[in-house]
């Protein structure tokens, strides 16, 4: 090829290149793909022409990270605080707060709650109509004292986690339009007396701590969806919850309200902890349902806990209506006591359709000696549209033959799944009916 073909062909080929780079693509998308990017990074992005100037202000996604690459902490807050004040007031979608090394803040600036000046950002992205807002704390607590006070009509998802909440009241009524609430990794509520919030339709706790002394209460008239997981200390007592349609609770194992003295759901022991040692026993709560009362209106509910822990056994002394449950998913705890509290939940569950029963352990000494099945208490009537019952474990020992022997005696047909004890899977299924199992 000659030299001057070559240098012409050579050029038409950077002039192509030039045309099919990033620079081709419209503002909008170029803004996209920067809110993938930690904010230090995104707003260096400035320098490279004078279009990309002003890109990282209008991204609707801002992200800040801590980590320990950071010599000082004042040096990260400075950032921090430039980039909120030149970005100006353009409106965001996702703000979200990172705090990877808190200790290390802590350490540096020898401030004790370095969270003061996040508080000022969170601020920030409510003034910019943000609509996700994200705390992530992933080492020590972080204390919000009265400084912590959402309001906003913009505002529809909240996730929060490491936070220690020091408000008596935590009232998200001034966020109307906040239907998501996700509380994970180990928020504490020991200070907190009530958690409020109209709108909020689907709220999630996972490994929360709350008080040990008295009862958080959960005031969320709309709730659709609650899930509350490995909670410690006590567990929260639910107001009414009209409209909630699917629930899961398991308290922690080791948290306040177990009784090792009885399977009845209250022992007369008043040294006993788990029953009587709340500073708040004397008043309305320990006459009230404390969880299954806000739970009576859910058509599907998951109710998991340890053979010690009595609250849903102390709840069924009350006896509420489950008018319009249809799946119910129960382990071991409710066979206790020739199993009366599971007669208690059939008897009060006229529509159910769907009940899963999920036993781990060995529960012979729970259930107690039965001599005459057909002495024992049972249901005045069950749901007539509950035909198969559904009992998943891991090996069929001498208590789960006398829950089977017991569901017989209600008319249903008992399937029996043996799981693998490591990898959970089915090994074989067994059924149970008219008085002999089959594999």
């Amino acid at each position: 090829m000659p030299p001057k073909q070559k240098s012409l062909r050579s050029k038409s080929v950077a002039e192509a290149d030039e045309e099919d780079g990033i620079d081709v693509l419209p503002d909008a998308l170029l803004q996209h793909i920067l809110s993938f990017l930690p904010a230090e990074e995104a707003v260096k992005t400035c320098v490279l022409s004078r279009r990309w100037r002003h890109l990282w202000k209008l991204t609707p996604i801002l992200c800040i990270t801590n980590t320990e690459r950071w010599r000082s902490p004042k040096d990260f807050i400075k950032l921090v605080n430039h980039l909120v004040l030149f970005r100006g007031s353009s409106p965001l979608h996702k703000f979200e707060i990172k705090i990877n090394s808190c200790a290390h803040w802590m350490i540096m600036s020898g401030d004790s709650n370095p969270f003061h000046c996040a508080i000022m950002w969170v601020m920030y992205a409510l003034m910019c109509q943000v609509q996700v807002l994200t705390i992530k704390n992933m080492h020590a607590y972080i204390e919000m004292d009265d400084g912590f006070s959402l309001v906003s009509r913009h505002l529809t998802e909240l996730n929060l986690s490491g936070l220690d909440f020091r408000k008596f009241v935590l009232n998200f009524s001034s966020c109307p339009a906040l239907e998501y609430i996700y509380f994970s990794a180990s928020c504490c509520f020991n200070s907190v007396e009530k958690i409020l919030s109209q709108s909020v339709k689907y709220l999630t706790f996972d490994f929360p701590e709350f008080s040990e002394h008295h009862r958080t209460h959960i005031y969320a008239p709309n709730l659709i969806t609650l899930r509350l997981d490995d909670c410690w200390g006590r567990v929260p007592f639910l107001e009414s919850m009209p409209s909630l349609i699917a629930a899961f609770v398991r308290p922690h194992r080791d948290s306040d309200d177990l009784c090792s003295n009885t399977y009845s759901g209250n022992c007369e022991d008043e040294y006993c902890h788990g029953c009587y040692g709340m500073v708040d026993n004397a008043g309305n709560d320990s006459a009230k349902c404390v969880l299954l009362g806000g739970l009576s209106e859910a058509k599907k509910l998951e109710l998991i806990a340890g053979p010690e822990m009595r609250i849903f056994r102390s709840d069924l002394r009350w006896c509420p209506l489950f008018s319009k449950l249809k799946s119910l998913l129960l382990n071991e705890w409710c066979v206790a006591n020739n199993f009366w509290a599971l007669a208690c939940i059939l008897e009060h569950s006229p529509v159910l359709l769907k009940l899963t029963l999920q036993i781990s352990k060995e529960t012979k000494p729970m259930i107690g000696a039965v001599e005459n099945y057909s002495a024992l208490v049972k249901p005045a009537a069950i749901s007539k549209h509950l035909k198969v019952v559904k009992v998943h474990c891991k090996e069929v020992d001498e208590g789960v033959c006398e829950t089977v022997k017991f569901l017989s005696t209600l008319d249903v047909v008992v399937l029996i799944r043996r799981m693998d004890r490591s990898t959970n899977r089915l090994l074989e299924n067994l059924r149970f009916s008219e008085g002999n199992l089959k594999a």
